[in-house]
């Protein structure tokens, strides 16, 4: 496996950190209490999302990724979850101490989140119209004809026709796609400041994700809003994103640019994500997989998560948990082996 893959996406212009940080999250570490064990979902991860930018997490199914931003706005059920320890500042006040009635005014208004299964976020007996004008009438104090007007622009801006004539529609008459853009347009109708996009476009076809990806730039653009996208695809944040925190095992094993992640990955698995992406291989080729399966989230392994499938695995991985290695201006990652190879090559 190559330490320096040798193709990279274009790279989007980087946001300058002068600008106000939005969202800052220290030290966060969540649990779940289950009868089979405790559950170490997310085991202190800290970044800081910054106005205007779009930060990616990505990390493969299981890696804490939606339950690390579901923990910030308060969604995470207790039992059996519990916050264990951490903070989540939002403009000067920490999320995880605040009440459940001060959150339900942050999330939807200031903070909105698009969820992975709009099958399950969305209210199966209310309609569709019933659902987007509610939001618009809690949190920006529109009657009932101005919410149903901006309903149907908000549907039509993802891409739904008819979009007047589908208010009236449940859940269940859209197409799983359908449904994916009215949580989006949900989510989009108070023009957050933050918005948490978990595999936004994971059931959309092609052309539609370009539209929603690029509704997405045209918002931040106009309102400076900061987008967390989380992903397990590498490849759908590559021309939308100014950062990427890559995820594993509840812990963030690497963070840098668009243009450092793909072009020098400093964490092992790191370099398998970007080596399993298609186009990596000649054609006839087999797809690059990484070996081995996550560790049991009940049994934290000892040393550094990654180890059992790690083609650089050293004696002392097996016992030492990797502290970040600063391998360039912003980028860092939780990998000795890999900084020592680097410190060796360019010495």
């Amino acid at each position: 496996m190559p330490l320096i893959p040798a193709a990279a996406p274009p790279e989007r212009k980087e946001v300058s950190m002068e600008r106000a940080t939005l969202l800052s999250v220290k030290d966060l570490r969540t649990r779940f209490h289950i009868p089979e064990g405790t559950v170490y979902a997310v085991n202190g991860i800290s970044y800081e999302l910054h106005q205007g930018e779009t930060l990616a997490v990505v990390g493969e199914s299981g890696c804490g990724k939606s339950v690390s931003m579901m923990s910030i706005l308060g969604l995470i059920p207790t039992p059996p979850g519990e916050i264990a320890s951490g903070s989540a500042i939002y403009r000067d006040r920490d999320l995880l101490k605040l009440s459940e009635s001060d959150l339900e005014d942050v999330r939807g208004r200031e903070i909105a989140m698009i969820f992975q299964d709009p099958m399950t976020a969305l209210n199966p007996v209310l309609t569709i119209g019933r659902q987007l004008s509610e939001t618009l009438r809690k949190h920006m104090g529109m009657d009932q004809r101005k919410a149903d007007e901006r309903s149907a622009q908000l549907l039509e801006g993802v891409g739904i026709p008819d979009a007047a004539q589908r208010l009236s529609d449940y859940p269940h008459q859209f197409s799983g796609g359908m449904r994916q853009r009215a949580m989006i347009a949900m989510a989009l109708s108070c023009v957050p400041s933050v918005l948490i996009a978990d595999e936004p476009t994971t059931a959309l076809d092609v052309t539609i994700q370009a539209q929603i990806l690029r509704l997405f730039g045209e918002l931040q653009e106009k309102r400076k809003m900061a987008i967390l996208q989380i992903t397990h695809d590498l490849s759908v944040v590559a021309s939308v994103a100014n950062r990427i925190y890559v995820m594993y095992a509840g812990i963030v094993v690497e963070m840098g640019s668009v243009g450092q992640i793909f072009h020098e990955p400093c964490h092992p698995y790191t370099m398998g994500l970007l080596e399993s992406l298609p186009g990596r291989r000649e054609r006839g080729q087999e797809l690059a997989t990484i070996p081995g399966a996550v560790p049991d989230p009940t049994r934290k392994p000892p040393g550094c998560p990654f180890h059992p499938r790690c083609p650089y695995v050293q004696d002392s991985c097996h016992s030492q948990f990797p502290e970040m290695c600063t391998f360039a201006s912003s980028h860092l990652a939780r990998c000795p082996i890999i900084y020592a190879k680097r410190k060796a090559y360019s010495a």
